[in-house]
């Protein structure tokens, strides 16, 4: 009976001691339970926190793409960068507007005096062409060999000789005078020909012998011709023997008697001298 009884009280200990532990377990698992729970949805809730976290701030290690108005106000500083270069280098280009001008000025005027320095070229070019010389070479010195004699300027007769020791007859001035050149006969419109190399010296009018050229030939020696016309000749001119000077004009009134003519006079010096000495 004693022994029921213990056996009763020992299990009704255990059974209460299994209680316990088993609410111990219980509670114990609840509590692990609890705990998992809870770290779980703090985990979760930090995995959102950090994804929102990241989401607002920008991925510094992402690449940026740049907004429209970004890559705009690039170019533009760009663009603003490489004009402020070009306007340095002009900056350090010594040529400026002005001298460009005066450039352009400068190049007018050298194209203007070239076309007057041709345009001359052109007439004095044109001058050597109708006239055996041009007085351009006015530099050359003559010399005349009297030796070599003159050619004669026209081919005719002599109607008035050389006379300075005594006089001649002028039938048209019905006088006696000395003539210090001589006079030959000529039809008007004949041509006159230098009667040596020479340089035209004078050209003159006179009332007695009409237009006069006068020309000098060298070593002192000066050979003049009157009663001329169409005088083809300038004062400076150089001409070889035999160029045509001119033509036989009408006679003067002084010599309308004797008809067209050419006047031929000689100098050496001051001293006239005898033509029919030294045309050959």
């Amino acid at each position: 009976m004693e022994e029921n009884d213990m056996f009763e009280e020992k299990e009704s200990f255990w059974k209460k001691k299994g209680f316990y532990i088993s609410a111990c377990t219980l509670l114990v698992a609840i509590i692990a339970v609890g705990a998992v729970y809870y770290h779980n949805k703090s985990t979760d809730s930090d995995s959102k926190l950090m994804a929102d976290i990241a989401t607002e701030m920008p991925d510094t290690t992402a690449k940026v793409t740049a907004s429209p108005d970004v890559r705009q106000d690039k170019d533009t500083a760009q663009t603003n960068a490489k004009v402020s270069e070009n306007i340095l280098k002009k900056e350090d280009k010594p040529v400026s507007v002005d001298s460009g001008k005066d450039k352009s000025s400068t190049d007018s005027k050298k194209k203007e005096n070239k076309a007057k320095k041709e345009k001359t070229v052109s007439k004095v070019s044109q001058k050597t062409q109708s006239k055996p010389v041009s007085a351009a070479a006015n530099q050359i010195k003559h010399s005349f060999h009297e030796s070599a004699g003159l050619l004669w300027p026209v081919q005719g007769d002599v109607i008035l000789k050389y006379s300075m020791n005594n006089t001649v007859y002028f039938k048209t001035l019905a006088q006696y005078k000395c003539n210090p050149g001589i006079v030959i006969s000529a039809k008007k419109g004949t041509n006159v020909k230098a009667a040596a190399d020479c340089r035209v010296t004078k050209i003159e009018k006179d009332d007695e012998l009409g237009t006069v050229v006068t020309t000098d030939i060298g070593s002192d020696f000066t050979v003049a011709y009157g009663q001329l016309d169409n005088i083809s000749v300038n004062k400076g001119d150089e001409l070889k023997e035999g160029d045509v000077i001119g033509t036989i004009a009408k006679p003067t009134k002084y010599f309308s008697e004797e008809g067209s003519n050419l006047y031929f006079q000689v100098n050496e010096g001051k001293e006239t001298v005898d033509p029919l000495l030294l045309l050959r």
